[in-house]
């Protein structure tokens, strides 16, 4: 318990007073939980939540709810099952070699960066052969609130999920209810039909599973596809041979699975010394409006442009860590020298490696 920091919903006991008392309560909990599994029923009261609106992106619009993300606070004890329940699970579909070896942030000593290597390599491969590369970032923002329960079940059955533990996460997603609150205004509990909770440990597990499928269609179709976690954006690269068909499968997948691709923040690169043609007739309408080419893209936290350069990247990266140190050197001296390692290391460092690789 003393490992889980995170909000709570205004009608739960905060966690900071749980976590204290995690001594006395923690004997009850386990009882708890072990009835819980026992008969395959998560606690009604642990399905209420409430959702607070979290700013994405410092320089996008305020007015528009696209740039906000809708964060769920659940009860901390629900944290705490989700968090062992996450555990076993993520375990056994590792054992049973069931996640989807794209998916970055699924393994062991993979991250962003491991990801995006993958991408350059695939596409520096293409490149190598003479030919042009499309690299197409779908963006699925909303994946989270239009996953269908029952494909999510059948995915998780056919992952080895089956039986009381199947049953169980059954009981963890229906009957759930939850209210948005912005402060000091909150709207009416409604209950939900679809979806997972953003803010609940077990929420990207479940999607890992749910997106596999999509990994093995776009294979299918011999297409490469390279994901991180429950980051939504999802890469492709392909040659145009019978492009209009690849493409349509992926737009019949999502629609069978509930999702819907947000054409606004999907981007287009095209890679190669000499610039192909874009022809959009080959984009499904299913999938919304056809897409432009842009000449670079922010993937993953990194910058990517048509010419795989990086400059776009380090520039401003390297303005932005050289005036945090400039400003922060008028301070140095009056604190320790293990103090000063770790504000560089938090504020300059860190940001200075990220894609040391690329």
């Amino acid at each position: 318990m003393n490992t889980i920091n995170s909000g709570t919903p205004s009608h739960s006991c905060p966690h900071h007073i749980l976590n204290k008392a995690s001594s006395v309560i923690a004997l009850q909990l386990r009882k708890i939980f072990n009835s819980s599994f026992e008969y395959a029923t998560f606690p009604e009261s642990w399905k209420h939540a409430e959702i607070n609106a979290l700013y994405k992106k410092n320089k996008a619009d305020p007015k528009d709810l696209k740039n906000f993300q809708p964060i769920s606070l659940l009860p901390f004890p629900a944290k705490v099952i989700e968090k062992a329940v996450n555990r076993q699970l993520t375990c056994f579909l590792k054992e049973n070699c069931t996640l989807d070896p794209s998916q970055s942030g699924s393994h062991r000593n993979h991250s962003t960066e491991t990801a995006l290597n993958a991408a350059t390599n695939d596409i520096r491969t293409i490149l190598d052969k003479g030919e042009t590369a499309d690299l197409i970032l779908l963006d699925l923002s909303p994946a989270f609130n239009t996953i269908c329960h029952h494909t999510l079940r059948s995915s998780l059955s056919n992952a080895g999920i089956r039986d009381r533990a199947l049953d169980w996460v059954t009981s963890f997603l229906n009957g759930r209810t939850q209210r948005v609150c912005l402060p000091p205004f909150h709207s009416k509990a409604t209950k939900i039909i679809c979806g997972i909770p953003q803010g609940s440990s077990l929420s990207p597990t479940l999607f890992n599973v749910y997106m596999v499928p999509l990994a093995n269609t776009a294979r299918s179709y011999k297409l490469n596809i390279i994901s991180y976690a429950y980051d939504t954006q999802l890469i492709l690269f392909f040659a145009k041979t019978n492009l209009h068909g690849r493409m349509k499968a992926i737009a019949k997948w999502m629609k069978n699975s509930c999702l819907k691709l947000n054409s606004d923040k999907t981007e287009v690169l095209i890679f190669g010394s000499t610039p192909s043609v874009w022809d959009d007739s080959w984009w499904p309408a299913t999938l919304g409006a056809a897409l432009t080419p842009t000449d670079h893209a922010r993937n993953l936290g990194f910058i990517l442009n048509s010419s795989l350069s990086i400059t776009q990247q380090v520039n401003p990266i390297s303005s932005s860590c050289f005036n945090t140190l400039h400003m922060r050197r008028k301070i140095y001296k009056w604190i320790p020298t293990e103090t000063r390692r770790t504000v560089t290391q938090a504020l300059a460092s860190s940001k200075l490696d990220n894609g040391n690789a690329l």
